[in-house]
């Protein structure tokens, strides 16, 4: 009897370096979806994509982040997820990109890249930019979803364009090499904004919630500090 041959390896990076200084300095991926972080959310829906080993990118609050990160290896969840820190976050996602390319083992022949600050994903969206990068026309090296004209996340590229990125001058990444490779990129058009809607500011979550009737709620310790300052 046949037997299927195994599904090429894919490995992601988790981009969650950030400040959230728009949003008072809250640590986005912690914004809770029915209860759910964001990051937590996010690891979830790579896995159920088939997502193997994911390298998380930590920066700011990235104490918080790592506790958390840490119960849940403790209790036995996060399989092949590891997370490293970005020591200057500031400089960029370009230089949160290469930290988190670097930290994912050799050998992978699919890389995505998806933000911790995306709240309406679901699963099938992942699945959807994988079966992209599956069917690309020849000559693609970078798979990006895009609706109403705007590029979104996760993207999803092969070995040699993240070689390319690791070995970048400092400060140049994805954005500058699409710009400069333009007929090696192949879009895919969405239908739907779940690929380009983040969070950044306190109006992006009152967007949500009137919108798309996602609430998102502040970290506990947070939310216990804008409420004893009146904020």
């Amino acid at each position: 009897m046949s037997t299927a041959p195994p599904a090429p390896a894919v490995g992601a990076v988790l981009m969650a370096a950030g400040a959230g200084r728009r949003l008072g300095g809250v640590p986005k991926a912690l914004l809770r979806r029915d209860g759910e972080t964001l990051l937590l959310r996010q690891i979830r829906l790579l896995q159920l994509a088939g997502t193997g080993p994911i390298a998380v990118v930590l920066g700011h609050h990235a104490a918080q982040l790592a506790a958390v990160l840490q119960q849940q290896r403790s209790v036995g969840a996060l399989a092949q997820v590891g997370w490293v820190t970005n020591p200057a976050p500031d400089d960029g996602p370009a230089a949160s990109l290469r930290c988190g390319l670097a930290a994912l083992p050799p050998g992978l022949e699919t890389l995505l890249v998806a933000l911790a600050d995306q709240p309406l994903l679901e699963d099938g969206d992942i699945q959807a930019v994988l079966e992209a990068w599956r069917t690309r026309p020849p000559g693609t090296a970078l798979v990006v979803p895009q609706h109403d004209g705007q590029p979104g996340h996760p993207i999803a590229f092969g070995p040699q364009l993240r070689s390319a990125i690791l070995q970048a001058p400092a400060g140049q990444g994805v954005r500058e090499w699409r710009s400069s490779h333009p007929q090696q990129v192949h879009a895919l058009p969405a239908t739907h904004a779940r690929y380009t809607t983040d969070v950044d500011t306190p109006e992006d979550l009152q967007r949500l919630r009137s919108a798309c009737g996602v609430r998102l709620e502040l970290p506990v310790s947070i939310h216990r500090i804008l409420h004893s300052s009146g904020g």
